[in-house]
């Protein structure tokens, strides 16, 4: 079966024929952004996962503190709606990218230096304020961001670059989770305070590190820029995308998968230490190195993927493959990881799919409007659902978490925790979103079984030719000897 020829959505030339750059041009400037991705992803790696547990521990924030902070950043998208609005009304959406990026990044340097600005009973207060208030401010430069990226990076290749984007950004993480974890361990080892400093400075040197990736967009340009448009009011924000039936079901998917997984990243730390009793350097292994490596894998097979069968069918089996993900976590106990552990890296394999897919089914829907116009509201009412469907996922993980933190039960002769009840019903929800894929239209792209019976192949191909180098080596030297 030969794959159709597919393209996520039309080509941006025909769009800004005119400003467009020449070939090298667009050449530089991707490199630019894969680059400037590099110190963004050291940025990203150092201040999620083992770091911010631990921060957050050390400021003594409570269990319910956590559930705020797991629902810090879809509150802050409802930042999105005001910013689109004022995009497509007022334009200058690089100007907007790079002063609100920097704000961001900026506020990280003085969250790292909390513990010498605020005093101890303040501290968890403070640390939820400024992350509330950075977030704010990174999410504020989303709908700019979708609307540019998508006149930078053509339609044809979107798939594949940003899969090598993201590939990019997961070997830096992968190095640095396991620098961190090596290093929070030792400043652990050695005495509270020492790990306090040692946990300041990564966070500072995170902040530099999200300053550079931001500084090195100055000199890109934005072609054609974001037409003005002074007859666009709030109506056009809800309306027009509303009527867009794929988009409704879009909706209903991002909200179920993000209510799925918004408390979980937080929970899955606590139990890796609580429950499992973890080391730093362990939770960081099996909690990022080893999903990196295998999405590192997984991106470019997705990236190909999507770019060859479409956006829907890979969605729809990526989020096949995410659904037992968090469930299999009731399994892992100390000292008994393996074999459900292996369950939980088929999932970290599929999320780059769930990812890549969902991303570009919402740039496809950015340029959907009459006469080939971008219209960011459908990134704005999006991050809204977003927004109001991780802002309940954190606070129910919070309120539920608090309400049977001393509780303990038996299932299926497992022992139970909070964290468990959790993870099961993260399953569920995740099954529903799967539900809603179905709905979304995407004329060009394969049918799920097609896909499937493509991939299947495309593996198969990959697989039989890596075991065959051997016999080939083999045999080129006895002909050579011959």
């Amino acid at each position: 079966m030969s794959p159709k020829n597919y393209e996520t959505v039309p080509s941006i030339e025909t769009s800004a024929r005119n400003n467009a750059p020449d070939e090298f041009g667009r050449r530089e400037v991707l490199r630019r952004i894969l680059v400037a991705w590099i110190f963004g992803a050291t940025w990203q790696s150092i201040t999620t996962g083992a770091t911010l547990t631990r921060y957050a521990k050390s400021l003594h924030v409570t269990e319910f503190g956590f559930g705020i902070l797991a629902a810090i950043p879809f509150i802050a998208a409802f930042a999105q709606l005001p910013a689109s609005f004022l995009v497509e009304r007022y334009g200058h959406r690089k100007r907007v990218f790079l002063v609100a990026n920097l704000i961001h990044r900026v506020l990280w340097l003085v969250i790292a230096a909390i513990p010498w600005l605020v005093s101890v009973d303040q501290r968890p207060l403070g640390l939820i304020t400024l992350m509330l208030v950075s977030s704010l401010s990174q999410h504020t430069t989303a709908p700019a961001w979708y609307s540019w990226l998508s006149d930078i990076v053509p339609a044809r290749i979107r798939g594949r670059y940003l899969s090598r984007r993201t590939q990019a950004g997961q070997i830096v993480s992968l190095v640095l989770t396991v620098a961190v974890g090596v290093a929070l361990d030792w400043a652990e080892g050695i005495s509270g305070l020492a790990l306090s400093r040692v946990l300041s400075v990564l966070l500072a040197m995170a902040a530099v590190c999200g300053l550079v990736d931001i500084l090195f967009f100055v000199r890109i340009p934005d072609h054609g820029g974001h037409e003005r448009n002074q007859h666009y009011g709030w109506r056009n924000l809800f309306v027009e995308p509303l009527r867009n039936r794929s988009f409704r079901r879009y909706l209903g998917f991002t909200a179920m998968m993000t209510f799925s997984i918004g408390y979980v990243g937080q929970f899955s730390w606590l139990y890796a230490f609580d429950v499992a009793n973890m080391s730093n350097v362990q939770a960081n292994f099996l909690l990022m190195t080893c999903p990196m490596v295998l999405a590192m894998f997984g991106v470019s097979f997705w990236g190909r993927m999507i770019d060859r069968l479409g956006r829907k069918p890979v969605a729809m089996i990526a989020t096949a493959f995410v659904i037992q993900g968090g469930v299999l976590w009731i399994v892992i106990r100390e000292g008994s990881i393996m074999p459900a552990y292996l369950g939980i890296l088929v999932a970290a394999f599929a999320w780059p799919g769930v990812e890549l897919a969902s991303y570009n089914i919402l740039l496809g829907l950015v340029r959907q409007e009459k006469g080939g116009g971008r219209n960011t509201a459908y990134v704005a009412l999006n991050s809204v659902v977003v927004a109001t469907a991780g802002t309940a996922s954190g606070l129910f993980g919070g309120v539920l978490a608090s309400w049977l933190k001393d509780w303990h039960g038996d299932f299926l002769g497992l022992p139970m925790t909070y964290h468990c009840i959790l993870f099961l019903m993260s399953m569920f929800f995740r099954f529903f979103a799967l539900l809603c894929l179905r709905g979304i239209e995407d004329p060009r792209a394969f049918t799920a079984r097609q896909a499937i019976s493509y991939m299947a192949a495309d593996m198969h191909s990959n697989i039989q030719n890596a075991l065959m180098v051997p016999v080939r080596l083999l045999s080129y030297k006895v002909k050579r000897e011959m």
